[in-house]
């Protein structure tokens, strides 16, 4: 599904960033990243901890032209590492306020 959204935005001309929370079920996304390796997350998160991207990094450029971030099974996923990811986007792309991060859990029924 994760893949059949970002197929669909990726039409439109416009950058999506498809990102998982396990390394196992990147054998089931494109691109297979994991959300510690595309935004840097470190393995030790702590309250004020920012994820580890730089402006002059490959992932910068990406990011500055994504219109969307889709995040499968975020809620696997320390509160800390979302906080580290938010709190470094808003210092990279200079965004004051919240960037409303929508985070997609997808579930999968077996008929």
């Amino acid at each position: 599904m994760c893949n059949n959204i970002a197929a669909e935005i990726r039409k439109r001309g416009q950058v999506v960033l498809c990102v998982v929370s396990s390394r196992i079920a990147t054998l089931l996304l494109d691109g297979e990243r994991t959300s510690h390796l595309c935004f840097k997350i470190s393995l030790f998160i702590y309250e004020d901890s920012v994820a580890g991207l730089k402006r002059n990094s490959y992932m910068f450029l990406v990011l500055q032209q994504t219109k969307i971030i889709i995040w499968d099974e975020v809620p696997m996923q320390h509160k800390y590492d979302i906080d580290a990811v938010d709190q470094c986007l808003r210092d990279l792309l200079e965004v004051s306020n919240y960037l409303h991060l929508i985070a997609l859990e997808l579930t999968y029924y077996i008929e």
